[in-house]
């Protein structure tokens, strides 16, 4: 694929990086072309590198200038990306580059995910390998995997591939903060096998589809109250359950435990006198929550429509009640706030995906804190509704808060030079996203001084990512001015 049409020239070798990885798939757990490149380009300009079990690379670059005899510096970013298209949207995630889009300030892709999440860091990571004329102390490039599930390849990091006691996270989204502090989080999972009733004929099969939610983050962007396409089914399933009875056959919704889901839909089998009322059913209450959605969320679509081909897979009418409360009542959203003024949200829980496929019952739900004690709450929730249904209820993949530390040398140097490059005080804060920094702390132990920064990107984990092209140009004279610094 060739530049885009005003493709950003300057910083030359970020932005060059940033091509090269937007070219290479990497969907996470399946990095192994783009960390193919990471050890090649390693080779090709003369410089030491090691990979853990895991999958994780560390590059070794030497110090620079006035400072090449200083302490190593560690530069983190993870490499995969999350993959999410739009519906009209064919490609293959783990075969096909993304094409890129320039519009006025902005990149966006055509119709998926950008990468800028974290691809905008590892390409500012890379660029400072070619600028031999820097001034900076010996980096330990560290490039992660399989962050965007679970922040696994941090989890599993060895350790000993890493000396420095300072790190700079690129990871963050919003040009002019530095933070200092991230959410924890864990994932919950729902399973089991629902029994089928078979003798419910004469049913028509029905589809209701709900489409068209703008998504987002479940971190970033879960304080701005975003459609949820899955509580949105389950609340109309529940309303019509009060009008007539039906059955379930199949529900479909979500994509990942860190997007918040854009669509949604499920059969189900009902007598077909019902039909208009179901529609009616639906339509009012999408007028309801058009009265309290995001502006971006306004456009979402629902579609009631008799199917061709009937089922033999319904649920009874009893357990069909059982699901579409469970998911009805399942928590989703922001639960508490650290600080309301910057929206600094403290707990909150994604219901992420649902399942229901011939029986088989499949749930994820991503909860995230920055106290764990204060999530537990919720856990015990989500026990009590699993309990219910007779499901299956287990976690997995938990990893730690980021807790601030205002007190940080680091932190200290890092406003200051800040505001010698743009005559202003940056923002500092915590971010309720899971950044990798709480749990590489843990790894290196609390000697690691850690601080985050990046341009501004919005929409990530959704096709509507974008990255504002001035912010970069800022980020990368920033990144440079503080490594010279260090």
């Amino acid at each position: 694929m060739n530049l885009p049409e005003k493709y950003p020239q300057e910083p030359k070798h970020l932005w060059e990086q940033f091509f090269n990885f937007s070219q290479i798939p990497r969907p996470s757990k399946k990095e192994l072309k783009i960390l193919d490149y990471l050890k090649n380009l390693a080779v090709a300009q003369k410089l030491e590198y090691k990979q853990d079990k895991e999958g994780n690379i560390v590059i070794y670059v030497p110090g620079r200038g006035a400072n090449k005899d200083k302490s190593p510096v560690i530069i983190q970013n993870h490499v995969d990306m999350v993959t999410d298209s739009l519906a009209t949207k064919q490609i293959n995630f783990e075969t096909d580059p993304i094409e890129l889009i320039v519009e006025k300030d902005w990149l966006r892709a055509d119709g998926t995910t950008l990468g800028a999440d974290n691809g905008i860091g590892c390409a500012a990571a890379l660029g400072m390998i070619f600028e031999t004329d820097g001034n900076h102390p010996p980096l330990e490039l560290l490039f992660t995997v399989d962050e965007e599930t679970g922040l696994n390849g941090a989890l599993n990091l060895d350790s000993n591939m890493l000396s420095g006691t300072r790190m700079l996270n690129l990871d963050t989204e919003e040009w002019g903060s530095i933070y200092m502090g991230c959410a924890g989080g864990i994932d919950y999972e729902l399973t089991g096998q629902i029994p089928k009733q078979m003798d419910l004929n004469p049913l028509i099969n029905v589809k209701v589809d709900v489409h068209a939610f703008s998504g987002g983050h479940s971190g970033v962007d879960i304080h701005e109250q975003k459609g949820n396409a899955i509580k949105y089914l389950s609340q109309l399933l529940n309303r019509a359950y009060k009008h007539f009875e039906f059955n379930l056959v199949e529900i479909r919704g979500g994509r990942a435990h860190n997007i918040i889901p854009r669509e949604a839909f499920a059969i189900i089998g009902m007598n077909e006198q019902n039909l208009e009322k179901l529609s009616i059913i639906a339509q009012e209450l999408r007028s309801e929550w058009l009265g309290f959605l995001p502006e971006k969320d306004r456009s979402f679509v629902v579609n009631v429509e008799a199917q061709d081909v009937s089922s033999a897979h319904y649920l009874s009418s009893e357990k069909t009640k059982d699901i579409c409360e469970l998911l009805n009542l399942f928590p989703h959203g922001v639960h508490s706030y650290q600080d309301t003024k910057q929206n600094l949200v403290s707990c909150s829980n994604n219901l992420a995906r649902v399942l229901l496929v011939r029986g088989e019952f499949y749930l994820q739900s991503s909860l995230r804190f920055l106290d764990r004690n204060e999530v537990k709450k919720l856990e015990e929730i989500i026990q009590i509704l699993g309990d219910k249904c007779s499901l299956k209820v287990e976690s997995h993949s938990e990893y730690p808060s980021w807790k601030p530390n205002l007190n940080s040398n680091l932190l200290g140097l890092a406003k200051t030079v800040y505001q010698d490059c743009f005559d202003e005080i940056p923002r500092v804060t915590a971010i309720h996203a899971g950044l990798e920094c709480g749990i590489i702390k843990d790894r290196l132990g609390e000697k690691i001084d850690v601080i985050s920064f990046g341009p501004t990107i919005t929409g990530a984990h959704s096709p509507d990512e974008r990255v504002h092209i001035p912010s970069v140009t800022h980020f990368w004279k920033y990144l440079k001015a503080l490594l010279k610094e260090m």
